[in-house]
């Protein structure tokens, strides 16, 4: 299970409170990773699970990106550490499917649509919040200023449309 030691593992499998768990987790696995602006990367995960309201929201909202990100973690792996089926069940739903292939970008926008597509057809609302929350935060002007121009283009590109999608599927459900 990625490069976690055996002692790490034994220790996150015996913290009991599952925040605490994750949080503790991720302070592990991304502590040398930096965002594209070059900030700490856990500070994404920390203001996604900030931004959401149910317990099992912010814990998955701290896993996100962990399946995505590192190398040799999955969804299994998640379970052996301690993570209840509904947290891992919400990391499913907004974990991208790994590219088998090379796709123009034009191919990976219609795949990340598609992905919102399903999000939004879930009937799953905390999917649709998690997305939505970490998307926001992606999508962060104040955040997107601070990347080079070509970079920020590429992501506003990426997220104007689905954040849109998102948050109208929120309003309309009286959940935002």
């Amino acid at each position: 299970m990625t490069n976690l030691s055996e002692y790490e593992i034994n220790k996150i499998q015996a913290i009991s409170d599952e925040y605490d768990k994750a949080l503790y987790l991720v302070s592990i696995l991304f502590k040398d990773i930096k965002d594209k602006a070059g900030e700490p990367y856990i500070n994404h995960l920390i203001r996604v699970s900030v931004s959401v309201k149910i317990r099992n929201t912010k814990i998955a909202a701290l896993l996100h990106d962990t399946v995505e990100d590192i190398d040799d973690m999955t969804f299994d792996s998640l379970k052996e550490l301690g993570f209840s089926n509904e947290v891992i069940e919400l990391v499913k739903w907004v974990t991208k499917n790994p590219y088998d292939k090379v796709y123009t970008n034009e191919e990976k926008q219609e795949i990340y649509h598609n992905k919102i597509t399903s999000i939004l057809n879930s009937g799953n609302i905390e999917a649709v919040k998690l997305k939505y929350a970490d998307m926001s935060d992606n999508y962060n002007l104040e955040r997107l200023s601070l990347l080079d121009n070509e970079t920020r283009k590429k992501l506003e590109n990426k997220y104007q449309n689905e954040i849109i999608r998102l948050k109208e599927y929120l309003d309309t459900t009286g959940e935002n």
